[in-house]
């Protein structure tokens, strides 16, 4: 049985609708799969429930003991929900799961004793995480020998990629529980310049600790979610069919090259430390999901501010932040054209990597950028 946890500390990553839509084409391919969701949101039980009864019976009730010391066992609130694929729920509930636990002895180890008593009855467990570290995470990484770390092609996601790996490096170390994880990129556009360059950050940083597949963004995805069917179910003729049956087929195909432990190989391990604090090249403005990215070059600066038409021009407030070499600011703007300088201890400059400029009306240059409107991208 391959145990299998969606985790990733950053939310709005496409990580529940990576554990629905992999669950539900693991199934499609015969395999007998449990989804098991952990998110006190219960957003895995919403995407696949939506109009059904309340389940009576929730993860509360596999993690939590009852007024009889007892626990319930997974298959006793299992539900099936599509041929081949169970469901067990969770609610608001489970957010209780930390304080009702708290000094128990080896509570990080309670669903691993769940998945113990399942025997023979599934090929795979999926686990959808909530989106933080806590005892929900740590019981279902010490659960589980495999992850998939979902990661949007975003800013902030590149940095705190790294932290994820420490977390399962944290968990070897303290208790020599080691995890094969993968990155998969979701809410992949493939039109924006930024993107790609994040895609290929993690392709040379994580190289054997990446997936192959790319997960497009899909608006169809969200939309098979909000009618409680996976993607199979709801649109066939879409990039989200394509990309979640070409992620279960990669995922299958490691069945072949596992060895006789029964665990998934990964290399590359030696690779990952880059992504944890190297920061990206610096750049002329560019465009993502978070907002518009500025990035300088100042080696030994000791304060660096961003100043422009979209800020009254008062660097003072509008400090960028360092990492290493670089220091970086993400302003959300609306549509339009833009002149703007780097303050550098004080210095005024314009961007050295946009050659785009004219004479400021006070001396020098200022550097220029347009944002277009989204439907002109």
């Amino acid at each position: 049985m391959r145990t299998i946890a969606v985790v990733n500390q950053k939310g709005g990553c496409a990580k529940t609708i990576t554990a629905i839509n992999l669950a539900a084409f693991l199934a499609r391919a015969g395999r007998r799969v449990l989804l098991v969701d952990m998110d006190p949101q219960g957003h895995s039980t919403l995407g696949l429930l939506t109009g059904s009864a309340p389940p009576s019976r929730t993860m509360y009730d596999v993690l939590a003991p009852g007024a009889d010391g007892k626990r319930a066992s997974l298959q006793d609130i299992a539900r099936p929900v599509r041929e081949n694929l169970d469901l067990a729920p969770a609610d608001i509930l489970l957010s209780a799961l930390p304080e009702v636990l708290a000094g128990v002895a080896g509570r990080e180890d309670v669903l691993a004793g769940a998945f113990a008593g399942l025997h023979d009855d599934y090929d795979y467990v999926v686990v959808d995480c909530p989106p933080n570290v806590g005892l929900l995470t740590f019981n279902a990484l010490k659960g589980c020998s495999e992850a998939i770390v979902p990661m949007d092609p975003s800013f902030f996601a590149l940095h705190g990629i790294g932290k994820v790996f420490e977390t399962f490096d944290l968990l070897a170390r303290k208790t020599g529980h080691e995890i094969a994880a993968r990155v998969l990129v979701t809410l992949y556009s493939g039109r924006a310049a930024f993107s790609k360059a994040i895609l290929e950050e993690i392709r040379t940083h994580l190289s054997g600790r990446h997936f192959a597949t790319t997960i497009r963004y899909s608006i169809k995805l969200a939309e098979a979610a909000s009618h409680g069917v996976p993607i199979a179910d709801y649109c066939r003729h879409c990039a989200g069919f394509e990309d979640y049956q070409a992620l279960a087929t990669e995922v299958l195909q490691q069945e072949a090259a596992m060895g006789a432990r029964g665990r998934v190989a990964i290399d590359g391990r030696k690779d990952r430390a880059g992504l944890a604090h190297r920061p990206l090249a610096p750049s002329p403005p560019a465009v993502t999901k978070d907002g518009v990215v500025f990035t300088v070059a100042a080696r030994d600066a000791h304060r660096v501010q961003l100043a422009g038409d979209f800020n009254d021009w008062v660097a003072d407030g509008s400090e960028m932040e360092p990492m290493g070499e670089v220091w970086v600011k993400i302003v959300k703007l609306p549509p339009g054209r833009y002149r703007y300088r780097y303050v550098v201890d004080g210095q005024w400059q314009s961007d050295p990597l946009n050659s785009v400029a004219e004479p400021s009306p006070f001396g020098g240059n200022d550097s220029l950028f347009v944002l277009p409107n989204a439907a002109t991208q």
